[in-house]
């Protein structure tokens, strides 16, 4: 009995090694770059049986110009979109314009003359002076461009 189990093991392992080696496929990272962040394993993106998962928005991931791709592969950016656009102060969502979606996120930061802002409202500080008050609504007003309408870059100054 002892001898068949030596027997199957042997032809087993040597199965294994004599596979054929066209089944294999030769993948390669041949440049990386060390981000910040990460990405649990249910936030990965799969596709068969692979699962890719980083920082969200890898800025090498880009949409911008053009997606990078190789044979078959091709990787984009998931969640940060680089803007076709210089950034503006009171642009809190990135989407070139300043408009009522922003105000919405400066009207829930806002705290009044001389009361620190709370959690992470330092975005809506746009005059840096440790508040949200009246005067980063100056600059806010200044900035307002409406939907789809860019936003002047310099409207702070």
């Amino acid at each position: 009995m002892r001898d068949l189990w030596r027997t199957f093991i042997l032809a087993a392992t040597v199965g294994l090694l004599s596979a054929d080696s066209s089944l294999a496929q030769n993948y390669e990272v041949y440049w990386h770059t060390v981000d910040g962040g990460g990405a649990g394993v249910s936030d990965a993106s799969t596709g068969g049986d692979y699962a890719l998962s980083g920082t969200t928005g890898q800025p090498d991931a880009r949409n911008h110009p053009q997606p990078m791709t190789g044979g078959n592969y091709r990787v984009t950016a998931g969640f940060w979109v680089i803007p076709e656009c210089p950034a503006v102060p009171a642009d809190y969502d990135n989407d070139c314009d300043v408009d009522q979606g922003d105000y919405a996120l400066f009207e829930a930061c806002a705290s009044g003359p001389d009361v620190p802002y709370i959690g992470d409202c330092g975005h809506a500080d746009l005059d840096t002076d440790g508040d949200v008050d009246e005067a980063d609504f100056a600059v806010f007003q200044r900035c307002l461009s409406g939907e789809g309408n860019p936003a002047d870059p310099n409207c702070a100054d």
